[in-house]
């Protein structure tokens, strides 16, 4: 076990993501300038019920690690920070002592998988770019996929990191320890979403004064 500074966010951090975070609270300052002393890193959890603001807000139990990659110093104090996703953990017991959360937390390790197949490599590319292209066609635009991973835990992570779903569903994929469970979700995931968002931009072209059915 360990103690770390816990910082809740409205969304999931995965592990080799990386997210922008702009500090401006007094807690979660005097948090960065007590990881920059120590180790860089701290914990980020997803918030389930309340705001980033709120210092009584329900969050999830399962989180990762993030270590600081970037620091900008803004007028005020204020600061811009990269952060990079580590392991995972869960928190344990809620600790007293600082402006911020802590937490003891036991990191979580993933199950041991076989590298993943070509044929799962060929599915997830081919419903992720169908799933890229319904969301295009909602105008929300994310990067095709490079390169996959061959290694299953890191090929789920890339994957889930594409993702743009609800953060409950982003959640599932977090606390899922076992790659190939976590692949095949992604994959339903992915299936579910392109159907939704093909039958949204439906529903929008027949109500489009423009869209004719002759």
């Amino acid at each position: 076990m360990q103690v770390v500074p816990i910082f809740p966010l409205g969304t999931v951090l995965f592990p080799g993501a990386r997210i922008p975070l702009h500090v401006f609270e007094p807690r979660y300052r005097a948090l960065v300038r007590d990881c920059l002393v120590g180790d860089a890193h701290f914990g980020v959890v997803a918030i389930r019920h309340g705001s980033d603001t709120d210092p009584l807000a329900d969050w999830y139990q399962i989180g990762t690690l993030a270590r600081i990659e970037r620091l900008v110093r803004l007028p005020a104090g204020r600061l811009n920070l990269i952060v990079a996703g580590a392991t995972r953990f869960q928190a344990l017991r809620p600790l007293e002592g600082r402006p911020y959360l802590r937490a003891e937390v036991e990191l979580v390790e993933s199950a041991r998988s076989s590298p993943a197949s070509p044929v799962v490599a060929a599915q997830l590319q081919s419903s992720y770019e169908r799933y890229r292209m319904s969301l295009l066609g909602m105008r929300v635009a994310i990067p095709p996929f490079g390169e996959l991973p061959k290694e299953p835990a890191e090929l789920s992570w890339a994957v889930a990191g594409h993702l743009v779903v609800e953060l409950r569903d982003k959640q599932r994929l977090l606390e899922e320890s076992d790659p190939a469970k976590r692949l095949r979700l992604e994959l339903s995931l992915m299936r579910r979403e392109s159907l939704l968002l093909q039958r949204s931009l439906a529903n929008r072209l027949v109500g489009s004064a423009s869209y004719s059915l002759n």
